[in-house]
């Protein structure tokens, strides 16, 4: 009887360590995306209609880009010293609800937009809340 008892600990505890280390692998794997899921952008278009009658810098009407800058705000450039300036810190109650950045990277808003950069200024992702034209 012991040996059943000890045989079905052991079997939960593998069970147990074999699921906590697949949910760490899997928070993990979320630090390190560096692309917006189905889930990031609508959590992110949730807040923004929940703020749109006072957006903070980078997602006002005033903020929005020109059809030039427009198409230089896409994945993979490198955003140039006129686009650098309309950069500000993506809101910190809308970060908290998205898993973090990888390292060496942040979410902004610029332009009517909420992207992932990293610090050489890089685009990773860029959720579009809407169309400046």
């Amino acid at each position: 009887m012991k040996k059943y008892r000890l045989l079905a600990a052991a079997a939960a505890a593998i069970l147990a360590l074999s699921g906590s280390a697949a949910l760490a692998q899997d928070r993990g794997n979320q630090q390190s995306r560096t692309r917006f899921d189905e889930h990031d952008q609508q959590v992110t278009r949730d807040w923004y209609n929940q703020h749109q009658a006072h957006p903070p810098a980078g997602l006002r009407n005033q903020d929005r880009l020109s059809a030039d800058e427009e198409s230089r705000l896409r994945e993979g450039a490198t955003l140039d010293k006129g686009l650098r300036r309309k950069v500000h810190p993506a809101p910190p109650d809308l970060v908290r609800q998205l898993p973090p950045p990888p390292r060496d990277h942040r979410y902004v808003a610029v332009g009517g937009h909420v992207g992932m950069i990293d610090n050489n200024f890089q685009v990773k992702a860029v959720i579009h809340l809407h169309d400046n034209h």
